[in-house]
C-alpha cells in the first residue's frame, strides 16, 4: 500500500501542492508555518529558511517520555546533567523549569479524541517565544538525529507560500504581518533567556549555516510548490490573518485563533482547487443546533458530503486528463499497443505505476486483453483508475476532515456522518475576521457577510438565496431555529448584544494592538 500511496501523493501534489500530509494535526500546520517564518527572520519574501534543531533542549524537557514499546526514550548524558545543574544553580530549580516547559506542550488528539501518538522528538510546545519553535526530527538507533522533512515541513511551507503570494502586491500588509509575528514571538524574553542558558549548558548548536529552499533553484531537489502563485483567495488569507494578528490578545489565545483560521483557510483552498467548473459555488450548511435536530443535522451532513464529492470528482477528472495525455491519441495507441502488450513494463512506466508492485498485475492482465483504442480507453482506463483512486480519495478526504475537526468547523457524532458545526474558537475567529476591533455590525448583516464571503448557509434568507430551502423541502421554521441557535452561541461568547427580538449587534470586544494599523 505504501508504494501506491507514494504514487497517489505525487498525483495529488499536482492538484493541491507539494504537499499536504494526512497525518498532520491543525496545531502542527500553524507551528510549521511559524517555524518557517522564524527561519526566514520573519520575512515573507524569502527563498529559503533555517531550522532550529534544539535536540538536547527537547531531551531535557521530555526526558523519560515513552510512547510504544519500540520508541526511543529521551535521555540526557550524565555529564550534560552535571553542567546543567551547575549553570542553573541546583537540581530542584532545574526540575521546576522542566515542569514549566512540559506544561507548555501542545495537546494533539486523533479523530476520536484520544491523545495522538508522538515521540519526544515530534512533540511541540506553545510558541510563547521563538526559542520554543523547533522542527520535528528523525531518530534512528545508532545514528545522529536528523530533520524529518517527510512529515513536518509540508503544510506549513505551503501556507507560508500562500501568505507570501497573498502579500506580494501589498507591501504594507506584508510588513504588518511580519512585524506583528516578530513582536508576538519575541516579547516573552525571559523564556528566551532560560532556553539560551539550557541550550548553552547542554551543547545545542545553532544551525544557521544550512538553508532549506522555499522556491525552486538549481540546487534544490526537494522544495514546496503550489500549482498557482496568484489567487484572490491568497489575498483574502493574508488580510484575514492580519485581522486576527491585529487583536490585542496574548500569544496563547492568539495561537488558538490561528489554528482555527489556518484550518479554515486550508480547507477552503482545497475545496476551491477541487472545483472543475470555476463558476461553481461551494456551500456550507452549519448545524448550529449541535445535532439536537435530526433534519438540520442530516442537511449539514449532506452539504459536507457534496463538498467531499468535489474532491472525488476532481480526482476522476484530473486522472482522466492525465491518462489520455500519457497514452496519446488514437493513432499513437494503435501504433504502440502491440509493443505495450509484449513489454507491459513499458506501459507501466508511461503511467508512472512502477511502484505499485502486486497491483500492477491487474493492469498488466487487462492490458493483455486490449485489442483496440476503445479497449484501452474504457477497460484499461477503468482498472488503472480503480487501482489508484481509493488511495487518492482516502488521503485527501482525510486531510480535509482533519482540518474541519481541528479548526472547529466540522465533526461527527457517533453513528452519524461528518457535518459542519461552529465551535467557540471558530465562531470567535469568524467574528474577528469580519468585524474590526471595538466595532459592531447587525447580526443580519453578519450572517449575510458569511454567506457572500464563504457560502455559509445559516438561516432563512441564506437558505432561500442558495436554493437549499427549495431543494431540502424542509419547513422554513428549521432554518429559523438554526439562526436563533447561532445567535445564542454568539451571545454566550460575549460577541452579541441584544437590544430587542429584532435588533442584535455583533461586537468585536478587543482593542487594536498597540502600534498596529488595519491595512
Amino acid at each position: 500500500m505504501k508504494n501506491l500511496d507514494d504514487f497517489s501523493s505525487k498525483l495529488s501534489a499536482k492538484i493541491w501542492g507539494h504537499r499536504f500530509k494526512d497525518g498532520q494535526r491543525g496545531p502542527e500546520y500553524v507551528l510549521e508555518f511559524l517555524n518557517v517564518l522564524f527561519g526566514t527572520n520573519y520575512a515573507l519574501d524569502a527563498d529559503g529558511y533555517n531550522r532550529n534543531k534544539a535536540e538536547n533542549l527537547r531531551k531535557f524537557i521530555f526526558e523519560g517520555v515513552k510512547e510504544g514499546s519500540k520508541r526511543d526514550t529521551a535521555k540526557l548524558k550524565d555529564e550534560q546533567k552535571r553542567i546543567l545543574y551547575e549553570k542553573i544553580s541546583n537540581e530542584n530549580k532545574v526540575e521546576v523549569i522542566r515542569e514549566f516547559f512540559r506544561n507548555l506542550e501542545v495537546p494533539l488528539v486523533d479523530g476520536r479524541g484520544k491523545e495522538a501518538d508522538r515521540s519526544w522528538y515530534a512533540r511541540s510546545l506553545y510558541p510563547l517565544h521563538e526559542s520554543l519553535l523547533f522542527f520535528e526530527l528523525r531518530v534512528k538507533s545508532g545514528s545522529p538525529a536528523s530533520y524529518e522533512r517527510n512529515f513536518f515541513a509540508r503544510g506549513g511551507e505551503l501556507y507560508y507560500l500562500m501568505i507570501s503570494y497573498g502579500t506580494e502586491k501589498n507591501p504594507k500588509l506584508r510588513n504588518e504581518i511580519e512585524s506583528r509575528f516578530k513582536e508576538l514571538l519575541t516579547k516573552n524574553n525571559s523564556i528566551g533567556k532560560i532556553v539560551d542558558s539550557i541550550q548553552s549548558a547542554l551543547g545545542d548548536s545553532k544551525n544557521t549555516d544550512v538553508t532549506y529552499p522555499l522556491k525552486q533553484s538549481i540546487n534544490s531537489k526537494e522544495y514546496p510548490h503550489l500549482p498557482l502563485t496568484e489567487s484572490d483567495l491568497f489575498d483574502s488569507f493574508a488580510i484575514e490573518l492580519n485581522d486576527v494578528l491585529s487583536l490585542d490578545i496574548d500569544t496563547y489565545d492568539m495561537f488558538k485563533l490561528l489554528i482555527s483560521l489556518t484550518c479554515f483557510q486550508l480547507m477552503r483552498y482545497m475545496y476551491e482547487q477541487s472545483k472543475i467548473e470555476e463558476s461553481y459555488q461551494i456551500q456550507y450548511f452549519f448545524d448550529c443546533l449541535d445535532g439536537k435536530n435530526e433534519q438540520i443535522q442530516k442537511l449539514s451532513s449532506k452539504t459536507f458530503k457534496n463538498n467531499e464529492l468535489l474532491v472525488k470528482n476532481k480526482f476522476e477528472h484530473y486522472f482522466n486528463e492525465q491518462f489520455h495525455e500519457l497514452i496519446g491519441n488514437e493513432k499513437n495507441v494503435k501504433t504502440n499497443l502491440s509493443m505495450w502488450k509484449e513489454n507491459p513494463e513499458e506501459f507501466v512506466n508511461i503511467m508512472n505505476l512502477q511502484k505499485l508492485q502486486s497491483r500492477k498485475k491487474r493492469v498488466i492482465n487487462t492490458l493483455a486483453k486490449c485489442n483496440t483504442y476503445e479497449d484501452v480507453t474504457s477497460k484499461l482506463f477503468n482498472v488503472v483508475n480503480e487501482v489508484i483512486s481509493d488511495s487518492l480519495k482516502r488521503h485527501q478526504l482525510s486531510i480535509i476532515r482533519t482540518l474541519a475537526r481541528d479548526g472547529g468547523i466540522g465533526n461527527f457524532k457517533s453513528g452519524s456522518n461528518y457535518r459542519y458545526i461552529m465551535t467557540d474558537d471558530f465562531l470567535q475567529t469568524l467574528v474577528f475576521i469580519n468585524v474590526r476591533p471595538n466595532e459592531s455590525i447587525e447580526f443580519s448583516d453578519f450572517i449575510s457577510r458569511l454567506y457572500n464571503s464563504y457560502g455559509f448557509v445559516i438561516g432563512e434568507v441564506q437558505a432561500r438565496k442558495s436554493g437549499l430551502y427549495k431543494e431540502s423541502k424542509l419547513n422554513i421554521s428549521y432554518y429559523q431555529k438554526n439562526e436563533l441557535a447561532l445567535r445564542e452561541k454568539l451571545r454566550k461568547n460575549g460577541l452579541l448584544v441584544e437590544y430587542s427580538d429584532a435588533t442584535a449587534m455583533i461586537h468585536n470586544p478587543y482593542d487594536l494592538a498597540e502600534g498596529v494599523a488595519i491595512v
